[in-house]
């Protein structure tokens, strides 16, 4: 009896804290490893950016006018994470448009390793309202390799 009890209880609360369709699938899709590793990069990738990017990014993504682009809602930056990766590693004096407004301030390189970049990737890919999930450093590792000059 008391066994049901408890299968009861915990069946109650399994179906009481339920989060919605969208989270189930989400988890799903994210081992609990992963799930763990998305918030210590995120944390930790939020003290690098606070060191290395905010200073022309600014803390809320936003860039400062036209001189430093955005990174919240930056095309730019998440059509193509290889890319980003190579530019927060590198730097950039190439001219870019961002949003459709054109950038031609040099990027210097960070001396960063490279589980830094994908902790900084992860948290600017998810802060302020962007969605890339998960940036592992076995990823970026790889694409810092393909790096284009």
């Amino acid at each position: 009896m008391k066994n049901k009890v408890l299968i009861g209880i915990f069946t109650l609360l399994l179906f009481a804290c339920g989060s919605g369709e969208e989270k189930k699938e989400e988890k799903e899709s994210m081992n609990s490893r992963d799930e763990i590793r998305l918030k210590q990069y995120q944390v930790q990738g939020a003290k690098v950016y606070a060191t290395y990017c905010a200073n022309c990014h600014q803390q809320d993504g936003k860039g400062l006018a036209s001189l430093y682009p955005p990174l919240a809602g930056a095309d730019y930056l998440l059509e193509n994470l290889p890319r980003a990766a190579c530019i927060i590693k590198n730097g950039q004096s190439k001219e870019i448009v961002v949003n459709g407004v054109t950038y031609n301030q040099m990027m210097p390189g960070n001396p960063i390793t490279n589980l830094e970049v994908a902790e900084v990737l992860t948290y600017i890919g998810n802060a302020w309202g962007n969605e890339a999930g998960l940036v592992g450093v076995k990823d970026v590792d790889k694409w810092l390799e393909e790096c284009e000059d």
